[in-house]
């Protein structure tokens, strides 16, 4: 793993080394083009990995991946750059993954994207918190450098160049959740009781959670108008305290309270801490991803339920296109944004989705 000040300054060493070599990138910006991809002759189909194509490079490929690493679903992502690494290196190219921080936020996640500009990649993946990131992305696109978001976009990445948008369609993921919670309160809320959901998001400058949060919201005002949120929502920026310590709250605040409803990582923790307090069958929490920790909380009865949104494919599927892309000059897809598999996993599938 690299970190973002490591990365310059194994770059700097590496291209010492390599003095005579010369990158895709540093050929397009030699000859001032940048690459000009056409449509693909097939669609990829959500939950299919894709292969690496067999045409030879003119010149080594040198991919990045920036990721945020605050919770065990980064760490599932990775499983995807891990296993798609040694196919793209056995092929003469490099794949590395690059760690931003713990905050999801465009200055952490900017400043990795320019870094990899400096490193002369030629093609860099990257989580987009919000459209601030976008003048990062132009300066990257700019350089000839093969740009693609995984997991969160942002508004403008596509017309910044961003040649496509690989992950969950998080608005539907968040009505989704909201149908979810529907179903799972209706024992516990009516128009004649009402019910209260707390929300607790990563941030709320991140763009990805935003749409999950409003998805949320518009589906119980659609499904159970009966259950409102206790507020906007708490904000807890990767801390697991922040969670356990809001679920705390609402618990004791909100004598309606009937179920949780967490945006982003660690939701395992507001699941723990209901089922700690014996209110696991008054307080539903819905969530996102199939880590280890929502497993065990959705076996113990604790999170209703979660949506996976394939981490294994947003690395892979994403490194895979872009390496392609490079070599190859054609797009992936015809159309800009494209889905991960959705699954819903609750008490009673988790033992038979988890397998695959």
């Amino acid at each position: 793993m690299r970190s973002l000040v490591g990365g310059i300054a194994t770059a700097a060493a590496v291209v010492l080394v390599l003095a005579g070599c010369t990158s895709a990138a540093e050929t397009r910006q030699n000859e001032s083009q940048s690459v000009k991809l056409t449509a693909p002759a097939s669609e990829p189909v959500a939950g299919e990995h894709p292969k690496l194509t067999t045409e030879k490079a003119k010149n080594p490929v040198k991919i990045a991946i920036i990721a945020i690493e605050n919770n065990p679903f980064f760490a599932q992502v990775k499983t995807g750059y891990t296993a798609i690494k040694p196919k793209v290196e056995a092929l003469g190219g490099k794949v590395d993954w690059i760690n931003a921080g713990t905050e999801v936020n465009v200055d952490n996640v900017g400043k990795a994207i320019n870094a990899a500009v400096v490193d002369k990649y030629d093609a860099i993946a990257a989580l987009m918190p919000g459209d601030g990131i976008c003048s990062f992305v132009r300066n990257a696109t700019a350089s000839g450098i093969l740009v693609a978001a995984y997991n969160g976009n942002a508004t403008c990445s596509e017309k910044s160049g961003a040649v496509f948008f690989h992950g969950q369609d998080l608005y539907a993921a968040g009505g989704q959740a909201g149908e979810l919670m529907c179903k799972a309160t209706a024992n516990l809320a009516s128009d004649a009781k009402p019910g209260k959901v707390g929300i607790e998001t990563e941030s709320f400058t991140f763009q990805a959670l935003e749409d999950r949060r409003n998805g949320f919201l518009d589906a119980l005002k659609k499904d159970c108008p009966w259950v409102t949120p206790v507020s906007d929502g708490i904000e807890y920026q990767g801390s697991t305290d922040r969670i356990a310590s809001a679920t705390r709250d609402f618990m004791t605040s909100t004598p309606n309270l009937v179920g949780v409803y967490v945006t982003g990582g660690n939701p395992n923790i507001a699941a723990d801490t209901v089922g700690k307090a014996g209110k696991a069958a008054q307080v539903k929490v819905i969530a996102f991803d199939f880590t280890d920790q929502n497993v065990e909380q959705i076996k113990a009865g604790n999170l209703y339920a979660a949506i996976d949104q394939d981490p294994y494919g947003q690395s892979y599927d994403t490194i895979a296109w872009l390496y392609n892309a490079a070599v190859t000059h054609v797009k992936p897809s015809s159309k800009y944004f494209i889905p991960t598999k959705v699954i819903v996993g609750t008490q009673e599938n988790i033992d038979q989705v988890i397998k695959g």
